[in-house]
């Protein structure tokens, strides 16, 4: 059971990559004024996102360090409310300044918990 817990995990280390880059991406198409265009990745972003604290909810007990996704709680909350208000400056910034750096922290856990 561990084995396949630490294989989800290496899987989630090669998907960050490509989470951190999809929300790199979408605050650059906030700042370049391509608000519609970057609303239609959100979804992708947030399922993303859901599926790294699943995984990192499931896998609590190989964990070198537990690895806290709480943080991650309140900022999609803030994300949400910004969108409500379309404030599409402050949703790119809550991704790029507050979910990005938890997401590293998230994928450094990972990194440490994998490494043999």
């Amino acid at each position: 059971m561990n084995k396949e817990k630490i294989e989800v995990l290496q899987t989630a280390n090669d998907y960050m990559n490509n989470l951190k880059d999809g929300i790199v991406n979408l605050a650059n198409m906030i700042q370049e004024g391509k608000e519609q265009e970057a609303i239609t990745i959100i979804p992708q972003i947030v399922d993303g996102i859901e599926w790294v604290v699943q995984v990192i909810t499931l896998t609590k007990e190989v964990q070198k360090n537990e690895i806290g996704v709480e943080a991650l709680n309140d900022q999609l909350q803030e994300i949400i409310e910004a969108l409500e208000n379309e404030d599409y400056i402050l949703v790119g910034d809550l991704f790029n300044y507050e979910i990005l750096p938890i997401l590293e922290d998230i994928h450094e856990g990972i990194k440490e918990t994998i490494s043999n």
